[in-house]
Order: structure tokens, then C-alpha cells, then sequence
């Protein structure tokens, strides 16, 4: 929801409260403001929208549309933390209509978080002041939150434009957000727009570690049917090397994938995560005798990679080349791996020495080369 769409919501909402009982009196002749409300005058308008007089109740939602959109734009996070601060309010009155604004214009915070919105609203108007301070601290990092998101989602949009500068400084925004901004980024990778791609995709790059949050989202879309989408969320998992170690089961996953670009790109970006790739070994050895040759073979460059990280498959290397059932390169490619681990693998030297007369010469020459790896010094 943009900026327009949320001050519309506080005036639609809003005029249809019923006038507040008590201290919440609304005055006959409504306020008339410029473009820069204070609190005050806010107080006073959202009062004078449940006046049981209409023109009262048109001149403030005017005034409301005219004053908030202009704040709200010019400083959306203080004005809302100045809002948010009148529920600390002894006066009933001017802590109501706040506690009223807010609810209205923030309402589909219900949604995101039940529980805690049913908590303000119970704690909102407490008699103990330390009640409505607790409450005034959750609902302004909501607020915020709230206004981030829409803040963002526009940014999202100027990626778009043709105009470099209007391009740039969204960027550079959504970079200064951080990971605030991080998933709204990766839904854009999916955009039917060249642009957003690209930009999405170069603002997460220069995010750098703050984009490790979406990860396995990133991962998600390598198997995406739009092949610049796929490119693009591989490029940036690459980007973020060992900081993408949260995406390497969803990695490993897609390395038996149907389609041989995803399993290439998965295999790409697990090269460049590295040593925390050992986490997956098992896995990987267990991928050494699948049925599509390509898929051992990068199983078998990615263990390789790991060298000495992965001597916690040595176990299960051996137990490949043992099995005579096995495809010849998946022997070969065990045994060495076995050699990449090098003294790591020595528990399972004697098991490996029974291979040394193998029938198949690629095999028993690996074994042997993998021998003399293990007992160097």
C-alpha cells in the first residue's frame, strides 16, 4: 500500500468511528491547517471525525488528507513516533483519538501479528502509564515496519524508471535499508521487468552479507522458469560466498535436478560457499553413484573442492570402490577424492589397501595414487 492508499484508509476507516464518549468532545467549527500539521492539530482533526455533524466530519478528513499525506511523505518515522506518543497522554481524550488514528491507518497490523495487536489494543488506553509505554514501544516499531515496507516496495518500483537518476538513488536506498529490504528484492528477481531484475539483483550484491538473511529464498528461484531470474539469484548466492552457507541443502538438492542449468548453477554457487560445504558431505558422497553421470560428476568436483573438509565421507568413498556394482568413474572418482582428503582419510587406509589390484585400471590407479596422498607427511 503506497502513501495515498494509507491516508485514505485512515479517512475511510476513520469517519465511520461513532463520536467518542466523555473527554473526546469534537468542536462545531472544524480546524483549519496547512500542509504541516502538529500533533496537536491532529489530535483536534481526528476528534472532528466523529463529530455527528457532516460538515464538520468532511472539513477534518480533508484537512487529514491534505496535512498527513504531506507529513507522512516529509518524515513518516517521526511523525508517526509523535502520533504513537500521545498514548502516554494523562488526557483520555487527545490519548484516544491517537490510540483511534493509529488503529485505523495501521490496521492490517491485525494480520501480521494477532496476538500482539489484540495486546496493544487491551493495553492502549491503560490507567497506569507504564501499561501505555509498553504498548507505545511495540506499536511504533510496527509502525515503522509498516511504513518501511511501503517506503520500499516504492523504491522497488523506481528500478524501473528510464531516468538513471531516479534509479541510482532508489538503489542506493534500498541498499541503506539492508535487509529490511532484502525480500522485497528477491520477489523482484521474479519481475517481468528486465530492469528490476538487474536492479534488484545488483542492490543485493552490494547489500553484501546483509542479504544472507534470504538465502535459501535465493536458492528457491534457481529452479525459477524464467532463465534471467535463475541467473540472476545464482549470481548473487555466488556473490555472497560462505555467507550463503543457510542455502546449501536447498543446493545440494538441485544438483539432481531435471533440468542440467539448475544442477550447473546449484553446483557453481556450493563451489563458492567452500569449506562450509562439509556439512553436506554425506549427501554429496550418496550423489557419487546416481544414475545421471553429470550429477557424480559434480558431486565429485564439489568434494574435491573440499579436500581435507571432506574426510567425514571417507568411510563411505571406500565403501563405493568396494562395491563392483558401482559405475567404473564413480570408483575412480571415490578413490580420488580419498587423495584429495589426504592424512585425513588414514582410518580407512587398510580398507582402501584391499583395492590395489583392481580389474579396472582407472580405479586402481586412483587407489593407488590415493594411497600415497594418505601416508604423506
Amino acid at each position: 500500500m503506497n502513501v495515498n492508499g494509507v491516508v485514505l484508509l485512515l479517512v475511510a476507516c476513520a469517519c465511520a468511528l461513532p463520536a467518542a464518549e466523555g473527554d473526546l468532545k469534537p468542536d462545531p467549527k472544524p480546524l483549519e491547517i496547512g500542509a504541516n500539521p502538529d500533533i496537536a492539530d491532529v489530535v483536534k482533526m481526528v476528534s472532528d471525525l466523529g463529530s455527528p455533524d457532516n460538515a464538520v466530519r468532511e472539513t477534518a478528513a480533508k484537512a487529514l488528507t491534505k496535512g498527513l499525506d504531506e507529513q507522512i511523505k516529509k518524515s513518516p518515522k517521526e511523525y508517526m513516533k509523535a502520533l504513537a506518543g500521545e498514548l502516554n497522554g494523562a488526557d483520555a481524550g487527545p490519548r484516544e483519538a491517537a490510540s483511534k488514528t493509529l488503529g485505523t491507518l495501521f490496521g492490517d497490523l491485525k494480520k501480521a501479528n494477532d496476538k500482539l495487536y489484540a495486546e496493544m489494543i487491551e493495553k492502549i488506553n491503560a490507567p497506569e502509564p507504564k501499561d501505555r509505554e509498553m504498548v507505545r514501544g511495540k506499536l511504533v516499531g510496527l509502525l515503522n515496519t509498516v511504513i518501511e515496507a511501503n517506503v520500499i516496495d516504492k523504491l522497488v518500483e523506481d528500478l524501473a524508471s528510464p531516468d538513471a537518476a531516479v534509479t541510482a538513488a532508489a538503489a542506493k536506498k534500498l541498499k541503506d535499508f539492508g535487509a529490511d529490504s532484502a525480500n522485497a528484492l528477491v520477489n523482484a528477481l521474479d519481475d517481468e521487468r528486465a530492469a528490476v531484475k538487474k536492479g534488484a539483483a545488483e542492490v543485493l550484491k552490494a547489500m553484501g552479507p546483509a542479504a544472507k538473511e534470504v538465502a535459501s529464498d535465493l536458492a528457491f528461484l534457481l529452479d525459477n522458469d524464467d532463465k534471467g531470474t535463475r541467473r540472476l539469484a545464482a549470481s548473487v548466492l555466488e556473490n555472497l560466498g560462505p555467507d550463503a552457507e543457510d542455502a546449501i541443502d536447498d543446493l545440494v538438492g538441485y544438483l539432481d535436478n531435471d533440468e542440467k542449468v539448475v544442477r550447473r548453477l546449484a553446483a557453481g554457487v556450493l563451489k563458492k560457499i567452500g569449506p562450509a560445504v562439509k556439512s553436506a558431505t554425506s549427501d554429496l558422497v550418496d550423489l557419487l553413484t546416481n544414475d545421471d553421470k553429470n550429477v557424480r560428476n559434480l558431486a565429485a568436483d564439489i568434494l574435491l573442492g573440499l579436500g581435507k573438509d571432506a574426510k567425514e565421507g571417507a568411510e563411505a568413498l571406500v565403501d563405493i570402490i568396494a562395491d563392483e556394482n558401482n559405475e567404473p568413474d564413480s570408483r575412480e572418482r571415490a578413490a580420488q577424492i580419498l587423495g584429495s582428503i589426504g592424512p585425513g582419510a588414514k582410518d580407512v587406509l587398510e580398507k582402501l589397501k584391499k583395492h590395489t589390484e583392481e580389474e579396472n585400471s582407472g580405479v586402481k590407479e586412483a587407489v593407488a595414487e590415493a594411497i600415497k596422498k594418505i601416508e604423506a607427511k
